[in-house]
């Protein structure tokens, strides 16, 4: 085989393989500015952020529901399939409310039993006081009023497009959709704290994403388990790779030069980084779905941090099938089902980093292309794609047990519905932005100050530019949990 044939053979096997695929989507055109990570004096603390993107728009409007004021939500949803009663809600009081009660999905119940242990579920965790809720968040380009919204003004981009919301979360831009996530961004203005430079400090269990994607930062892209953890970045198909690579540098394809010597480094980096992954630790056992063996494998490198020198880690892991519309059910539908393995894999995660004494250095949160429509659909067609949300926040760092953010007024065309009319579907309008939500868990995470507009450049529109779900690193609390 010519040199040049081996060279685009090559281009075809980094755009299959896992790691160059994700690699090669972040690099190409830009690889120029790839450089090895900074070799500094990092410090020993170490930190972790893990996201949990549920695909499809999670209807936050069956996740948290008052109690108090069942009668807002009854006469709206009552009697319909996709209602949640009264009597299956499990009961909290967050302080900041003034004494109102809400209620979670019943599904926040439940925990995964493996053997004669059984992990935490959320619900337990919201009642051990590691579990923040953010009310009524979504995309932002400025704060923004119903007559601000009835007037057309400041409309964040593609509104109520499943893609374009899950770009606008990824990227926390609201503008326009961008090539760059925030999670990519905050590796990259980070890299001087995050380790030896020998290992990607990003990594996705849930395929290339945008939001692992930024200037410079090299991403992962891991299979999950039962895939074992040093089995994950077997790249090329051929055993001869320093051949391969030797072919990929060498002159001779006047066509590509920089193209192939991109790639060629791009996967020499990936190569390097799979070599480190010389076993597959040991870690609790996970449930065995989606969710749980994406966990999993995040629990795993994590373990691994020490070893890899790594002080710093961000990851990406995800859940399909939220786009609901009439398959919700109170205990048996669709999201039940959803919202049941999140609560079993999380809970499950969480206890997997209290094995590993990291737990309070650990914080996983949730994101969704956006809630549903509080009233459903006539003719069958139920709930639809709507705005703000309410998300959780989960780590021994979390001010937990409380709620963070406005949680929505729930009238038909007023408050905060962009709806009017006779028609109104409940449409909430954020009273929080991504912008604050992302920006807290990056300022935890080792974000500067100075940083900030570089990630979010619209956070200057918002006050307070971070909410204080966070615990500052010195006063984060010791597991209790076992």
């Amino acid at each position: 085989m010519s040199i040049a044939a081996s060279r685009r053979q090559f281009l075809v096997h980094a755009g299959c393989g896992a790691l160059s695929g994700a690699a090669f989507l972040t690099g190409l055109g830009r690889f120029g500015l790839i450089q090895a990570l900074a070799q500094s004096s990092a410090p020993t603390d170490y930190k972790a952020l893990v996201c949990v993107f549920l695909f499809g728009g999670n209807d936050a409007n069956n996740v948290v529901i008052p109690y108090t004021s069942y009668a807002d939500y009854d006469r709206v949803r009552g009697g319909s399939d996709i209602a949640i009663s009264q009597a299956d809600l499990l009961l909290i009081n967050p302080p900041s409310t003034g004494g109102l009660t809400f209620g979670f999905h019943p599904s926040f119940r439940d925990g995964f039993v493996s053997g004669t242990a059984m992990s935490p579920s959320l619900n337990d965790l919201w009642a051990q006081q590691k579990m923040a809720a953010v009310c009524n968040v979504g995309p932002l380009i400025r704060p923004l009023t119903r007559a601000d919204y009835r007037a057309g003004l400041a409309r964040p981009y593609q509104l109520f497009s499943h893609a374009d919301q899950q770009n606008l979360w990824q990227t926390s831009y609201a503008s326009l959709p961008r090539q760059t996530g925030w999670g990519g961004l905050v590796a990259d203005r980070t890299e001087g704290i995050s380790g030896t430079g020998q290992f990607p400090v990003i990594a996705s269990m849930s395929g290339v994403t945008i939001f692992s994607t930024g200037q410079n930062a090299r991403p992962l892209v891991l299979a999950p388990a039962p895939t074992a953890l040093n089995a994950t970045l077997k790249l090329l198909k051929t055993d001869d790779r320093d051949a391969l690579l030797r072919a990929l540098t060498a002159d001779g394809d006047a066509a590509m030069p920089a193209l192939i010597q991109g790639a060629a480094q791009i996967t020499s980096q990936a190569l390097a980084a799979s070599n480190l992954l010389t076993d597959d630790p040991v870690v609790r056992t996970f449930p065995n779905t989606s969710l749980g063996n994406q966990l999993k494998q995040v629990a795993k490198l994590i373990s691994k941090a020490p070893q890899l020198g790594l002080t710093r880690q961000i990851f990406f892991t995800s859940l399909g099938g939220f786009d609901t519309h009439t398959n919700q059910g109170n205990i048996a539908g669709q999201q039940a089902n959803l919202l049941r393995q999140v609560s079993q894999a999380v809970g499950t995660f969480y206890n997997a980093m209290v094995d590993l004494g990291v737990s309070n250095k650990v914080t996983t949160f949730t994101a969704s292309d956006f809630s549903r429509t509080f009233v459903p659909g006539g003719g069958g067609t139920g709930t639809d794609h709507a705005w703000g949300a309410h998300q959780f926040v989960i780590g021994d760092a979390v001010r937990g047990g409380d709620f963070y953010g406005t949680y929505p007024d729930l009238t038909l065309a007023g408050g905060v519905d962009t709806d009017s009319g006779s028609g109104a579907r409940g449409r909430w309008i954020p009273t929080t932005s991504v912008d604050q939500y992302a920006a807290t868990l990056a300022d935890w995470y080792g974000l500067a100050i100075s940083d900030r507009a570089l990630v979010f450049p619209n956070l200057a529109q918002f006050s307070p530019a971070v909410l204080p779900f966070m615990r500052a690193p010195a006063l984060a609390i010791a597991s209790t949990s076992s």
